[in-house]
């Protein structure tokens, strides 16, 4: 977790910069990969970077997602899970979206990582939210994105986003169904107009989102985690 600065304007000049720390605010921790964490800068940017734009004061965003990680390296790895987990706290909410790098993961290893992050959020006394993956934006002929590739099934034929629902119903978790959303999203642009939302002209990159589409996709959490009654709306910002 950093901090993300904005200087709009036609003559942008920053004078100086004071941070005081937020007390008694609610957090909503991420846990994620690349398509979630903050990155470097432009064109590159997961949606949890963008998230803090649509929160109000009192909701703050802690972003622990990386690149890279999968449901076994983020547990696994002591900067990651050891390190927030301690920092939940009775009320925060926790949310997970991890799939795109677990390629190689069997479905019962996934699930039952899955199950080991819930049950460490609850034991902390937050409120854990599963976030189905990003789809990738992979299309068929028929301009659909009905294939593995797209809807993150892996060279094992794990169904991810399937799982991951399938452990929510299970463990009474709230789910946010980022697959179904973002597919929705991009089938509506189609192949070129969905171009923007990833890094397609600048890398060919059909997984990671530039800021536009990371913005878009921050703006679809929002708005279930208010459908949701996760943030109360009044806590959040349209647009």
């Amino acid at each position: 977790p950093g901090i993300d600065l904005r200087i709009g304007g036609s003559a942008p000049a920053l004078a100086g910069i004071k941070v005081t720390p937020a007390r008694h605010t609610r957090q909503i921790f991420l846990i994620g990969d690349s398509t979630v964490c903050d990155q470097p800068g432009d064109p590159y940017s997961g949606w949890g970077q963008q998230l803090p734009q649509y929160l109000r004061k009192g909701v703050s965003v802690a972003n622990y997602a990386d690149s890279g990680e999968s449901t076994v390296t983020f547990l696994g790895n002591p900067r990651l899970w050891a390190t927030v987990r301690p920092l939940i706290r009775p009320g925060d909410l926790v949310l997970v979206q991890l799939a795109h790098n677990d390629k190689t993961t069997d479905e019962a290893t996934y699930r039952a990582n899955l199950e080991t992050l819930v049950a460490g959020i609850r034991e902390r006394g937050g409120q854990p939210v599963l976030v189905t993956p990003i789809v990738r934006r992979w299309f068929n002929p028929d301009g659909t994105l009905n294939n593995g590739t797209a809807l993150l099934v892996n060279g094992l034929g794990v169904d991810h986003p399937a799982v991951t629902r399938s452990v929510a119903a299970a463990q009474d978790v709230p789910l946010i169904d980022l697959t179904a959303k973002t597919k929705a999203l991009v089938e509506s642009l189609g192949v070129e107009g969905s171009k923007a939302l990833y890094l397609y002209n600048e890398a060919r990159d059909n997984t990671h989102t530039s800021v536009r589409g990371a913005t878009a996709y921050a703006g679809l959490v929002r708005d279930e985690l208010v459908t949701r009654h996760l943030v109360p709306k009044g806590k959040v910002r349209v647009g």
